[in-house]
């Protein structure tokens, strides 16, 4: 996978705006946080806060895969970073990650309980005290109720998002006019600035490339074409062709899908580009050796939808924060 971050679960937190203050010249809207939702994220590092008073907490740097981009909608994100100090610029920080969603779930009703008792402060301690409470209540369990429905859409739509694939980045192979050696960057960063290039991938197993590392260190490639033999075809590009797309090919050299400028995988139903010729490709073409998969790349570069939380359709969970009996 691209993206190789420990996956957890954690309490998500849903930024609305909660009223307003006076700002220099006008009114300025207040956001503040209304809920919790159990989601997936991105783990990338946990560290220990020391306090004045001498005590220590751990904090944990996530990156949720679904945040609020405009009008309403909700994107699929990734990590990004800030390419002068390598600082994440879309992470949070939690204070708890859990490996299961049920975990995750009892840690979020209570967050969520300690958010409706301070709803209650500002209440009137009059006649009408139990209607207001009742109001309350409603109020706060539609909000619920309805970034319920978020959450489980959020969750079906990062199903391919598991811990399972998590692994190392192998570095890339490559074979080229006869010689052999180990690329000091992965796939995915030969990817990146490849447009100049013409390759073809193949992926190997963990034991072939292990083999295959050994017999380049010791300057040995003797036996190189028998351990490479086995190999599957997954990628091709042709820095000649018209379309600047990398293809994704099966092992008969058929174009199942495309990677376009964009990033973005794209199935191969929409160009009808034609098959590539495995026979033809000769030694004037870089040949790359890699551990990651075909399914790897489908995964890697898949473009996911947006979610409207308007729109969302469907028999999705409700449970409210007072619901007595368990789901």
């Amino acid at each position: 996978m691209k993206y190789n971050y420990p996956v957890k679960y954690a309490a998500m937190p849903i930024i609305e705006q909660v009223g307003w203050s006076h700002g220099l010249n006008e009114l300025k809207r207040n956001y503040d946080v209304v809920c919790y939702i159990v989601s997936k994220c991105y783990l990338l590092s946990d560290k220990t806060k020391y306090k004045e008073n001498g005590k220590n907490e751990k904090v944990y740097e996530v990156v949720f895969p679904y945040q609020k981009g405009q009008y309403y909608s909700w994107e699929r994100v990734t990590p990004s970073f800030n390419v002068f100090n390598h600082a994440c610029t879309n992470s949070d920080f939690v204070e708890k990650v859990f490996d299961s969603y049920e975990e995750a779930l009892e840690f979020v009703t209570q967050k969520n309980k300690k958010l409706f008792d301070k709803t209650l402060v500002h209440l009137s301690y009059t006649e009408d005290l139990a209607a207001q409470l009742s109001k309350k209540r409603e109020e706060f369990n539609d909000m619920l109720s309805r970034y319920k429905m978020l959450e489980q859409q959020i969750l079906a739509n990062t199903s391919d998002f598991k811990q399972s694939n998590v692994k190392a980045l192998n570095k890339l192979i490559m074979k080229n006019k006869g010689k052999i050696k180990v690329l000091s960057s992965s796939l995915y960063e030969f990817l990146e600035y490849s447009s100049y290039s013409k390759f073809i991938v193949y992926s190997i197993s963990i034991e072939q490339y292990d083999k295959l590392v050994t017999l380049i260190n010791n300057q040995d490639t003797s036996d190189i074409s028998e351990i490479m033999e086995n190999a599957s075809p997954i990628l091709y590009y042709d820095c000649e062709a018209k379309e600047k797309n990398i293809m994704a090919i099966d092992q008969d050299g058929n174009v199942l899908y495309y990677i376009n400028e964009w990033e973005t995988l794209k199935s191969n139903d929409e160009q009808k580009i034609p098959s590539v010729e495995l026979k033809e490709i000769d030694d004037k073409t870089s040949h790359l050796f890699t551990t990651e998969t075909l399914e790897d790349i489908m995964l890697s570069f898949n473009e996911h939808k947006y979610i409207n939380p308007n729109e969302i359709q469907g028999s999705v969970l409700k449970k409210t924060l007072f619901d007595k009996n368990k789901e």
